[in-house]
């Protein structure tokens, strides 16, 4: 788990730098839709129950699932939303996802118990929200070049 969150660490800029030239919409993309992929190749290499398997597992699943989209995040969140609605914006959709994502370890753990053990149906969930957010990141706008400073943003651009 160390590992996994150093590989986090190290490719926030490599992707913050990617961000700035292809923009903050095709990494959130490429991040849900890798996550979605991975789901049952994740919990394959888990249920092997080989230490160096599980770690690759975590490793890839840190450096190409959630480290794009965590590098993105606070400048896609802060070109998102106008000045004048900025905090209240950024504020409100990430507490709110963060509320209903904290549930995920008891959805998890109730998953695998009803999966006999294994970790299939929690991949399946895992899919499931990967196209919720597939779906709210396609019909958000790219924000690569928002001016920040403006007080107001056109919602309707994409």
């Amino acid at each position: 788990m160390i590992t996994s969150t150093f590989v986090v660490i190290v490719l926030q800029p490599v992707y913050g730098a990617l961000s700035d030239r292809v923009g903050r919409k095709p990494l959130n993309l490429f991040s849900v839709i890798f996550t979605g992929l991975f789901a049952f190749p994740f919990f394959a290499l888990l249920d092997t129950e080989q230490p160096l398997l599980i770690w690759l597992a975590l490793v890839i699943a840190a450096g190409l699932g959630l480290a794009p989209m965590i590098a993105v995040q606070p400048a896609f969140y802060a070109e998102l939303f106008g000045a004048r609605v900025r905090y209240t914006g950024f504020a409100s959709s990430r507490e709110n996802g963060s509320a209903l994502g904290g549930f995920s370890p008891l959805v998890a753990s109730a998953l695998v118990i009803q999966g006999g053990g294994t970790g299939w149906l929690v991949a399946v969930w895992m899919i499931f929200t990967a196209l919720v957010s597939l779906a709210a990141f396609a019909l958000s706008r790219e924000t690569r070049s928002m001016d920040i400073a403006a007080p107001d943003t056109d919602y309707t651009q994409r």
